[in-house]
């Protein structure tokens, strides 16, 4: 995600940097501007749109995956209270 960003950034300040360049008056330059944005988040959109599709898909994996892992701790933690015995204090249990 981070090159992603990264490409829009470059693509919007290289953008007002070339306008703000070209010699043109004020209302000239901010048509060409708003103009230029709305062509870049028109270009952008779908990649935000399939980035935000792999997220919305991989968080319930995630979230599976790190309960497993609690509980797992949970369970192993038992079983070294129960090996030396003593027994693991609710506040050890770390979620």
């Amino acid at each position: 995600m981070g090159y992603l960003r990264g490409v829009i950034h470059g693509a919007v300040i290289g953008s007002v940097v070339g306008l703000l360049y070209a010699p043109k008056p004020g209302t000239d330059m901010r048509r060409d501007v708003s103009m230029q944005l709305d062509k870049l988040r028109g270009q952008a959109q779908p990649m935000i749109d399939q980035a935000q599709t792999t997220i919305d898909k991989a968080r319930p994996q995630a979230e599976r995956l790190a309960s497993k892992a609690q509980e797992t701790a949970a369970k192993a933690q038992e079983t070294i209270g129960r090996n030396s015995g003593s027994k693991p204090s609710a506040a050890s249990v770390q979620t």
